[in-house]
């Protein structure tokens, strides 16, 4: 195979053993883009493999909504919450168990939940955002 640039490849019978007259940048190249490639597509996504149990959840602030605004998750699991719009939030429990700082567009606010049970929060700047995480053993 030939690469005549970095998008387009066409195939050459090989008739002899002479060398390639490709130059060396390109056939280097094209080699480095085989391999991200190869790279990437072996790769799994955790967004592929709900049953990735290394996966951390996490919760998308958007559209001044919670993004999923209830989880259930296992004993000892960290979520965090990630703020994907200009405006700032926080992520308050009701209970007062946690409280993140004020939250501006790409922060990112995580917590622990050890403890079984439900743990409702809001946004202290929009009260009217509002979400859920519930702590349940034997949750993968």
């Amino acid at each position: 195979m030939i690469a005549r640039d970095s998008m387009h490849f066409t195939a050459n019978r090989v008739t002899s053993l002479r060398p390639c007259r490709c130059k060396p940048q390109s056939v280097l190249r094209a080699l480095r883009v085989t391999l991200l490639f190869t790279a990437l597509a072996s790769t799994p996504g955790l967004a592929e493999d709900p049953q990735n149990a290394g996966a951390s959840p996490v919760v998308s602030i958007d559209h001044n909504t919670f993004i999923p605004s209830e989880i259930t998750v296992a004993p000892g699991t960290i979520v965090t919450w990630v703020n994907n719009e200009a405006m700032p939030h926080t992520v308050v429990d009701l209970n007062k168990g946690f409280q993140s700082k004020t939250l501006v567009k790409d922060a990112k606010f995580s917590f622990t939940f050890t403890i079984a049970g439900d743990y409702s929060y809001l946004c202290s700047i929009h009260p009217n955002m509002k979400g859920k995480v519930i702590v349940k053993p034997g949750v993968s």
